[in-house]
């Protein structure tokens, strides 16, 4: 779970984050057959989660770090962050998107923060990359996002559309030509869902996950139920492409 120390001042912030990710490679240096870690970093201040990105990346293993879909209101894609970013892709850091929620008065009633919100934030945050430039400018960075990436794979219709029609030419190709560079969980709650979503990216750019304790309760059966997907590329859904991005050996 990412720590959220964004509403802290920066130094304090760095210190929390410090003290977690200290832990965090304790319990992977206990049990190194069984864990990789990521680390928590205080992205309101750039700078600073750049120098904590290398410590964690350099000297405790960690293999990147998981942050949430804005920062305090800032999109990812925010002119101030481009020094994160560059840090992240100069270091082969896998950056984990995890929504930070949605405080939409709207979204309180029938907990819509929880089923709209999540995946919203999600397209907030790539579309930001995206439109933003960051994806362009640091083709090197291994972006993963949670619950298979919200909407946006399963609606980029719309985006191509204004690509088509000239209203987004700074982009090098129409929208949905982006999803190929990010990453995405299985966490889609319905298999013909996952099976849509390797029509959209590559297979190889999907891998498990369980969303625990909230999510799916056999994880491994869900990805099985898929039956459009081979069994092939299953295989590697449930493990060998997770493996190949944080670098593990099996």
């Amino acid at each position: 779970m990412q720590q959220c120390t964004y509403e802290m001042e920066p130094q304090e912030a760095l210190k929390m984050d410090r003290f977690g990710n200290d832990r965090v490679a304790e319990a992977v240096a206990h049990h190194p057959d069984r864990l990789v870690g990521l680390a928590s970093l205080p992205l309101h201040d750039a700078a600073l989660s750049a120098a904590e990105l290398e410590r964690c990346v350099r000297d405790l293993d960690l293999r990147g770090a998981i942050i949430s879909s804005h920062v305090n209101g800032v999109e990812l894609g925010d002119e101030r962050l481009r020094p994160f970013w560059a840090k992240g892709g100069e270091l082969g850091a896998v950056i984990f998107v995890h929504p930070a929620g949605n405080t939409d008065k709207r979204m309180l009633r029938n907990r819509l923060m929880i089923t709209v919100g999540q995946p919203l934030e999600e397209a907030y945050a790539l579309s930001s990359l995206i439109y933003e430039g960051i994806m362009d400018q640091f083709p090197k960075l291994k972006i993963m996002v949670a619950h298979g990436g919200g909407y946006l794979p399963f609606y980029t219709g719309r985006h191509d559309n204004d690509y088509r029609y000239g209203r987004s030419p700074h982009l090098k190709g129409d929208f949905s030509s982006y999803l190929t560079r990010f990453f995405y969980d299985t966490v889609l709650f319905n298999p013909d869902m996952l099976e849509f979503l390797v029509t959209k990216v590559p297979s190889s750019h999907v891998m498990l996950a369980s969303d625990y304790p909230f999510a799916e309760k056999r994880p491994v059966e869900y990805v099985r139920l898929a039956k459009k997907i081979g069994k092939k590329e299953q295989d590697a859904i449930l493990g060998a492409n997770a493996a190949r991005l944080f670098g593990i050996s099996i």
